[in-house]
């Protein structure tokens, strides 16, 4: 599947906001992995703007505890 200039530029503000979630809970991807994440390399692509799905950010927002809407609400 090829993604557009403007779908890479939304992945990469997303993977923005996760590494930033990630940093203000104070966690290394290493750490998030002891806090419940599946595998920190996993997060890690994530946020160098891989694509997800939306059953991946559900997930992820439940990590940080805050509300799908929240997550996505960086723009």
């Amino acid at each position: 599947m090829n993604i557009d200039l403007q779908e890479q530029k939304f992945l990469k503000k997303l993977g923005a906001r996760l590494r930033d979630l990630r940093h203000k809970k104070g966690w290394t991807l290493e750490e998030a992995e002891e806090h419940g994440w599946s595998n920190w390399r996993h997060l890690q692509k994530m946020e160098a703007g891989k694509n997800v799905t939306i059953i991946t950010l559900w997930k992820v927002s439940k990590l940080y505890k805050i509300s799908l809407h929240d997550l996505l609400n960086f723009e």
